[in-house]
């Protein structure tokens, strides 16, 4: 016998909800359903499941309960994620302060060294700014002597490089730290620190060459002076400073030298400026 695909499955689903023969179903359709019913009992767990199912729904009361305390454990559930979560950010949040912290210490230490160099090499340079700017004028006005000559070359004017320390920033910047530094105007101005620092090798890279060339041309016809030559007599060291200071190959480079001094002064001035900026903002997020 040929039955309809969806009667059966009615009549089963009675079966197994305890209810009574429904009106318009046959005998057939029932023994089909009981055929189901013992294909179902093979498989306890099946039926196990089956039967909570019957239990929970028998009445309306039940089901609204049930519903109510699903959702109760959902909210639960939800609650338990979120705090899970926020817990998990906090830590996260703690690791990343402490990381942070230790990058500020040494970023600390590192500029307080770069600004004590540059503050070295910026006094050099301006220490002997006004001597050589008096020395300039003697020449200027024809009233040079070896003794003003012999004044200013016994400064330290030949003034070599700062070499700042660049360890820590090169580390943040191969290992991708540098975002861990949560104020923003301190990490652009650690982010510019290298293009400076750039330039402040290029100016003294400049006054270096100038102060060699200069050094290499007076040397043709005087000793340096900072050296005692006794076989050397006042009179032939002034026939010699003479001669020297007439010669406009010579005057031109002095003149070079105290243009490119003066540059360089002004140009690191900015720069001693950004390196203060940066460990007052360095000290200020250290702060709890």
């Amino acid at each position: 016998m040929v039955l309809n695909g969806r009667r059966p499955l009615l009549a089963f689903t009675f079966c197994i909800l305890g209810l009574e023969r429904p009106f318009g179903f046959s005998s057939t359709h029932l023994r089909v359903a009981g055929l189901y019913l013992d294909l179902l009992k093979t498989i306890p767990t099946m039926r196990s499941i089956f039967q909570r199912l019957r239990l929970q729904a028998s009445t309306r009361q039940d089901i609204k309960n049930y519903l109510l305390y699903a959702l109760g454990e959902i909210i639960l559930v939800m609650v338990g994620i979120l705090l899970a979560l926020q817990v998990n950010n906090w830590n996260q949040e703690r690791v990343e302060r402490k990381k942070e912290l230790k990058i500020l210490t040494d970023l600390v230490e590192e500029f307080k060294l770069n600004q004590a160099r540059i503050e070295a090499k910026q006094q050099a340079r301006m220490a002997i700014a006004g001597p050589l700017k008096h020395y300039l004028a003697d020449l200027a006005a024809g009233t040079a002597s070896y003794a003003s000559f012999q004044t200013f070359h016994e400064l330290n004017y030949v003034i070599g490089f700062t070499n700042p320390s660049n360890g820590v920033m090169d580390a943040l910047i191969s290992a991708g730290e540098l975002t861990l530094v949560s104020n923003d105007s301190l990490k652009y101005l650690l982010a510019d620190w290298k293009d400076q620092a750039g330039n402040l090798r290029e100016n003294e890279q400049i006054l270096w060459e100038t102060t060699l060339d200069y050094n290499a041309y007076f040397q043709q016809y005087l000793l340096d002076p900072r050296q005692v030559w006794k076989d050397w007599k006042g009179d032939q060291l002034e026939v010699a400073f003479d001669l020297l200071q007439a010669k406009t190959p010579y005057r031109n480079k002095l003149i070079a030298y105290e243009a490119c001094n003066r540059i360089v002064i002004a140009e690191c001035e900015p720069i001693l400026a950004s390196i203060r900026k940066i460990l007052a903002l360095l000290q200020q997020e250290m702060q709890p």
